[in-house]
């Protein structure tokens, strides 16, 4: 009997026109990842009735928690996701190449995202998804690893795939060695080991209804927050005095393949936080070897042109974001 594998896996995804709902025609992206936990968790209550014996009845049904994280690696076409995460783009290009900046905007779009098994035809489709958190781990080499933290309203199982013939926009990965421009407070800055950065749009999962069985009626979006950590090399007290002073920074990332102009094989993506404050860390002496020192850091928005804590610019041949 065949039975399903990972590696014949897919996980799709498309923009909803209404919270929940199926949109009214297939249109979704194919989506390349390393691991996908999505799923509907059904809690048990049990039941505290006595009836003169010590055995205990049947549990009752607890609410449907559909939640989970989307493991990818950093790539050009990661715009639906990146959309999803901070809620606005806007885009600049009449023709190839195009430049989709993302923003932290007033509300979050929802989508349907399908997890299909491939070689037993059963798909789990997911109605209801936002994006909840992202976690970015820079390194100086190899996969730069993205986790997508998300949150649904709906689960329905199915024999056939949604879209069957999603659009695949390729996989165009970035690694540590793509990572052309590295700024802090507007300047570029060596000896960084490694930067992590943590998003979170502060969902709010308890909107259940009497009548709305079990089931997610609305995923409000709460604040967003940025927040992160810098790593390098103890070399001087330049980024510990900022931190001690809480002086305003920025931090900016660029990853570029080719030209990093935009076209196929040349797109680039860059991670902006205008406007940060660290905290001062003292660093550890840990050993004989080398000295690290890690700076906590908060993003916010005050004056930044951009209006935004974050923004992500995606250069790329794609036209549109939806």
């Amino acid at each position: 009997m065949t039975h399903a594998k990972g590696s014949r896996s897919q996980v799709t995804i498309q923009q909803e026109e209404s919270f929940g709902i199926a949109p009214s025609s297939p249109d979704a992206q194919l989506l390349y990842y390393s691991s996908c936990t999505l799923a509907l968790n059904r809690g048990q209550e049990q039941d505290d009735t006595l009836r003169g014996n010590r055995n205990p009845t049947k549990a009752t049904r607890g609410s449907d928690d559909i939640s989970g994280e989307l493991a990818v690696n950093m790539q050009a076409y990661n715009g639906l996701l990146f959309l999803g995460l901070l809620g606005a783009v806007d885009t600049a290009g009449a023709a190839s190449p195009y430049t989709h900046v993302f923003t932290i905007g007033a509300e979050l779009p929802s989508f349907l995202i399908e997890k299909g098994f491939l070689d037993i035809d059963q798909y789990f489709r997911y109605l209801g998804c936002k994006i909840g958190s992202l976690k970015v781990s820079i390194t100086p080499f190899g996969a730069q690893k993205m986790t997508f933290g998300i949150m649904g309203a709906q689960e329905v199982t199915a024999s056939a795939a949604f879209d069957a013939t999603p659009a695949d926009l390729t996989y165009m990965p970035f690694d540590g060695f793509a990572l052309g421009t590295l700024q802090e407070g507007g300047m570029a800055i060596a000896d960084v080991t490694g930067v992590d950065l943590e998003i979170s749009n502060d969902l709010d999962g308890d909107q259940y209804l009497l009548g709305g069985q079990g089931k997610r009626a609305d995923i409000p979006e709460g604040r967003c927050s940025v927040s992160g950590t810098l790593r390098a090399r103890f070399t001087n007290l330049a980024l510990y005095t900022k931190a001690i002073e809480d002086a305003t920074s920025s931090l900016k990332m660029i990853f570029g393949r080719g030209t990093g102009t935009g076209t196929a094989g040349n797109e680039s993506l860059e991670f902006f936080i205008p406007e940060l404050t660290f905290s001062p860390k003292a660093p550890p002496i840990s050993g004989p070897k080398g000295i690290v020192v890690e700076l906590p850091f908060v993003g916010y928005y005050g004056s930044a042109a951009g209006a935004s804590a974050l923004q992500i610019t995606l250069k790329s041949p794609t036209s549109t974001i939806e």
